[in-house]
């Protein structure tokens, strides 16, 4: 039976998103055109691809890998991480909160720090690839060259398709470089910087005193499971070999979890992370067999409760951390994280902190400092790399080189020590829906998207905000939003519960009950509670506190103003009121504190106030 090839571009939509637009030529050559072609299939460019997708421009992104996701897919399985895990009510939203809920509603696997993740996660990005209007995408898909008009402009990309001998050549109008390495970029002719600034440049006090080439290393991870029954390891004679302890309790390489990878299985200098990946690829796969034999067979500590496991998977395709940085219209170093700066083309924002991993990784005398410090919340080093909420300025994601180009990822334009803090993927996510709907805005008005910044930023702005996307310096000004021109009543008032010191469940239900114990909470260190200011008067406030010694006890209390819900600054002002709470023996008694604040005092209606309560290890709150 002959098939008519043409036949297949045809047979259903599906087809038809998979064979591409605007082909020349079926065969081993082919042209595709798009309004926005991304190159990177990360969660950078995927939420790049997919915000453009939706605001109607035709897209084609590019992955080299058979999956989407990058760090996150299930060949590296980085979990990703971003202002979340230092700021309550900062969670990412948008297209990366869209992904993370459908992968929780379907996927039955714990989430672990890192090496967990499966092909339910996977597979969530490709179904919302495939359910993507205007979005077409190449897998197994390698850029291997630009093609210019002019020394300002990219006119197509060229790629191969691994497995099927097709050379694409894919025209576009606008680019977005997310390969991570800035493989476009580069190839186009756009300056870019590597490895650390010296402090002497910017005065960042993360940066060293002198610059280097050296960039943070590249991880794989393991998955390990538990068979139930004595499981034994032995490790091929190539691995390396581990006999200290100190190499690991001392150097701040933790084992907080037998089943799945560690960060910390790292190397970069002294090989190149992008010249040298298979170099690094094959040193990292030595020290993970070897630190496994260490955790089954050589760590006093660890090896008996390690005997049930075996080894699932180990990667073997490097997580890149950091390569080249394209130069772009701003240039962004780490003050303005550490200082929130404000940006009129906000359109994302971070809060992890400034994370600089130690050159080298295990080889290196010792891991990430704050990981070497054993994650102290307190030490010089921990209150100097704490930054955000911070916003981000599209700026830095416009190539100063290229007036078509936009970047989305660790390939922005940012210092060393500022990429301590942008890399990490739930960022470098918004990051990316913001590239993809500037980039689709521009068309749409017929602008180039470098003018964006300048003429069309709050337009960009107001859609993100419209697609749930957060801004922390910018807000809705939509008039057609009727949540604006709003007024809500209650006609009844009711106690509110599941909130109050008899509540057991802080987890809003999600866990039954009879699962959860009472767990004490001893003013061991200084504690804070943001309060709303609702009007301009705080006549008191009661403390639920208990005292399990047989005489009273003291508390000092503090009534602090802060700027915002992230102020933790412990003395930022002179506080509004202060006093010694008497606590008497017995659980859970109500102590009320007759503050007596009104507006004169330094209250302020519509901001906030953080009641802090000094340490005393013998009260619990």
């Amino acid at each position: 039976m002959l098939i008519d090839p043409a036949a297949f571009l045809t047979y259903n939509g599906y087809a038809r998103k998979f064979a591409g637009r605007g082909e020349s030529a079926l065969g081993s050559e082919r042209t595709e055109r798009y309004d926005i072609v991304v190159c990177g299939g990360g969660l950078a460019g995927f939420c790049a691809a997919v915000a453009a997708a939706r605001q109607g421009a035709s897209v084609c992104i590019v992955q080299e890998r058979p999956v989407f996701g990058g760090n996150s897919s299930s060949e590296i399985r980085v979990t990703p991480h971003g202002a979340a895990q230092f700021h309550a009510y900062a969670r990412e939203t948008g297209i990366i909160s869209e992904l993370i809920v459908e992968e929780r509603a379907a996927n039955h696997e714990k989430v672990r720090e890192n090496g967990w993740t499966n092909s339910v996660w996977d597979m969530t990005m490709y179904d919302m690839a495939v359910s993507t209007p205007n979005l077409t995408f190449r897998l197994n898909t390698t850029v291997t060259d630009v093609v210019m008009n002019g020394p300002r402009e990219i006119r197509a990309v060229k790629a191969r398709i691994a497995g099927a001998e097709t050379e694409l050549t894919i025209e576009g109008k606008v680019f977005i470089d997310s390969t991570g390495d800035g493989v476009v970029a580069d190839r186009a002719g756009c300056e870019w910087r590597w490895g650390t600034e010296s402090r002497d440049e910017f005065g960042e006090p993360h940066a060293p005193l002198q610059a280097s080439g050296a960039t943070m290393g590249s991880s794989i991870h393991f998955r390990a499971k538990n068979m139930g029954r004595p499981v034994p390891f032995r490790a091929p004679e190539w691995a390396v070999k581990h006999e200290d302890p100190a190499y690991f309790y001392k150097q701040g390489r933790h084992f907080y979890d037998l089943e799945s990878g560690y960060w910390w299985i790292e190397i970069g200098v002294p090989w190149n992370t992008i010249y040298d990946n298979e170099d690094i690829r094959h040193e990292l796969t030595r020290h993970t067999l070897g630190i496994w034999d260490w955790i089954k067979n050589r760590d006093p500590e660890l090896k008996e409760k390690a005997a049930p496991y075996a080894l699932d998977w180990i990667g073997q395709v490097p997580g890149k951390r950091e390569s080249r940085r394209i130069i772009g219209r701003y240039f962004m170093t780490e003050h303005d994280p550490a200082n929130r700066t404000v940006f009129p083309d906000e359109i994302a924002y971070g809060g992890w902190f400034i994370d600089l991993h130690t050159a080298g990784g295990l080889l290196a005398p010792t891991a990430e400092p704050s990981s070497a410090e054993g994650y102290s919340e307190t030490s010089e080093y921990a209150v100097k790399s704490y930054c955000g909420p911070y916003g981000i300025p599209l700026r830095i994601m416009l190539p100063k080189d290229v007036d078509n180009l936009m970047t989305a990822g660790r390939n922005v334009s940012v210092s060393h020590a500022a990429l301590g803090t942008v890399r990490v993927m739930a960022t470098t996510a918004l990051m990316g829906q913001a590239a993809g709907t500037a980039a689709a805005i521009a068309l749409r008005d017929g602008i180039a998207v470098a003018d964006v910044p300048d003429a069309r930023i709050k337009d960009v702005q107001q859609q993100l905000l419209r697609d749930g996307c957060f801004l922390p310096n910018v807000r809705n000004e939509d008039p057609a939003d009727l949540a604006r021109s709003a007024r809500a009543e209650a006609g009844s008032a009711e106690l509110v519960y599941g909130a109050g010191p008899d509540s057991r469940d802080r987890t809003g239900g999600f866990r039954p009950i009879a699962a959860l114990e009472e767990v004490p909470e001893p003013l061991t260190e200084r504690r804070g509670q943001w309060i709303a200011v609702g009007a301009d008067e705080i006549r008191a406030i009661s403390v639920c506190l208990s005292n399990g010694t047989g005489s009273d006890q003291t508390v000092e209390a503090v009534l602090q103003p802060v700027d915002h819900i992230w102020d933790y600054r412990a003395e930022a002002h002179p506080p509004l009121a202060t006093a010694t709470l008497i606590v008497p023996p017995g659980r859970k008694r109500w102590v009320e504190w007759p503050v007596g604040l009104k507006a004169g005092d330094g209250l302020v209606p519509g901001r906030y106030v953080r009641l802090d309560l000094k340490a005393n290890p013998h009260v619990e709150w």
